[in-house]
């Protein structure tokens, strides 16, 4: 009996070591940025994936009454499940996410009038007033679908879609406005109608396409 059990265990962890030895990297581009992947199978339906991705870019938004100047960092850290009905090709992903994305930005040519009528004066304040910090959870859970497509022995095309849940966003403001005329109370108006506009940003869609070779 003790003999017949340990076998059967012997058995079962060669055939997971066979199938763990899978290793595959894969770069990537996706909504997340330019990255690079790497995938352990464990068995055939189960496979540990782990990827860093990141990006860097400015936009800007011109207002009737100001603009804004953002400068927007993605990076991540992914940690993934992945689960194979089929053993290859269609995946069902769960996992996690380290974020350290941001965005940040300024409010400048800020118009302010003074006065009302024929005397009033309308002045453009071209420097930054005031400055901001837009962050989520740096903890996001991950769900998502995937596909392998093989197009030769060792390559293949990898397609992932899914979503993060980043959670209320954190918006950190630093404003002088009240130099020019503007009330704190106004500032604190303005902070809120922001946040408020923000909390609709929740989840964050993933799309990824790499192509991976399996070693």
């Amino acid at each position: 009996m003790r003999i017949a059990f340990l076998s059967g265990l012997i058995a079962a962890a060669m055939t997971g070591a066979a199938a763990a030895d899978e290793l595959t990297l894969t770069p990537q581009v996706s909504t997340l940025g330019v990255g690079i992947g790497a995938e352990k199978r464990l068995n055939d339906a189960w496979a540990a994936r782990f990827d860093v991705s990141g990006a860097s870019f400015s936009f800007s938004y011109a207002a009737k009454k100001s603009d804004t100047d953002n400068r927007a960092r993605l990076f991540s850290l992914g940690a993934v499940a992945d689960y194979y009905p089929y053993e290859d090709g269609l995946r069902l992903s769960a996992g996690v996410r380290l974020s350290g994305s941001y965005v940040k930005g300024s409010l400048s040519n800020l118009e302010r009038q003074y006065g009302k009528g024929k005397d009033a004066i309308t002045v453009i304040i071209r420097d930054p007033l005031t400055t901001y910090k837009i962050t989520q959870n740096p903890v996001q859970p991950y769900l998502g679908v995937g596909y392998s497509l093989k197009v030769k022995e060792r390559l293949s095309v990898s397609l992932d879609v899914g979503a993060l849940y980043g959670g209320q966003p954190d918006l950190h403001v630093v404003s002088h406005a009240d130099l020019y005329g503007f009330t704190e109370q106004q500032i604190q108006n303005e902070i809120r109608k922001q946040q408020e506009r923000l909390n609709a940003y929740q989840v964050y869609p993933v799309v990824q396409i790499g192509l991976t070779y399996r070693f």
